[in-house]
């Protein structure tokens, strides 16, 4: 039985692709599907996060890139849970792989000029703001890439034998925990993340394949602590907890 569509907002406007990858499974929260389908608060948790990027001024268009066996979940949230049209593609095996999936997926428009930057952000993060995706689009755009972080004063090396040391060499004050969305240059970022995948080189984020293979200054903003990544089942009763203390509702 088909599902009935929920009206659709008009299309989207602006030079900016928001890509949102849902490539992870359930297996750490407990759950026996990915994780980016669960539930928070009546709606899933990957559709926070496209609902928050479709609500930014310049966001001209969403990939989301799922699994092939969530296909028929990611088609629900767009029918179901999303006001903005998707575009939904298959990602790959790593992230890396997902997220040049969905650049080659964009490389006509971002070849012709239609699309300038690409926000790249993990669905498991659902607790995004529309300030914090704002500030990361505003940023990549003046400077070529940036990435939301935040100051890390609570980090200690680890020594032998299960000791803790001091490091010198990184003070603490000078470590950011890095968070997402990332946002970059997109011409530039593409023919990043075709050199990588020429070269074999495989990076922790966009931010890392950025540094890599392209002379972008990668400036950070200041991230949000409610924007942390559901990874286990505490961190849902977190994010549960925190929109009904904040009265958050997705946009």
């Amino acid at each position: 039985m088909n599902q009935p569509r929920r009206p659709r907002a008009p299309r989207l406007r602006g030079r900016a692709a928001g890509v949102v990858l849902a490539g992870g499974s359930g297996t750490r929260v407990g759950a026996g599907i990915n994780k980016a389908f669960l539930p928070l608060a009546g709606r899933s948790i990957a559709s926070w996060g496209l609902n928050t990027l479709a609500a930014v001024e310049g966001v001209g268009l969403l990939v989301f890139v799922v699994r092939p066996e969530d296909l028929e979940h990611a088609r629900f949230v767009e029918v179901r849970e999303t006001d903005a049209p998707l575009e939904i593609i298959t990602g790959g095996d790593t992230r890396q792989e997902s997220e040049l999936l969905a650049l080659r997926h964009l490389a006509d428009r971002i070849d012709t000029g239609v699309i300038d930057t690409v926000l790249i952000h993990d669905a498991a993060r659902p607790l995004v703001s529309h300030g914090l995706v704002s500030a990361v689009l505003h940023a990549a755009r003046e400077r070529g890439g940036a990435v939301p972080g935040i100051p890390s004063a609570d980090i200690a090396p680890a020594g032998p034998e299960d000791t803790l040391t001091a490091d010198h060499g990184h003070p603490t004050g000078e470590l950011v925990r890095v968070q997402t969305p990332q946002g970059f240059r997109a011409a530039t970022i593409l023919d990043a993340y075709e050199a990588a995948a020429r070269d074999g080189f495989v990076g922790t984020d966009t931010a890392s394949c950025a540094e890599e293979y392209t002379d972008l200054p990668v400036t950070w903003v200041r991230g949000e602590e409610t924007n942390f990544k559901i990874t286990y089942a505490q961190d849902l009763l977190l994010a549960q907890d925190v929109v009904s203390a904040l009265g958050l509702r997705s946009p």
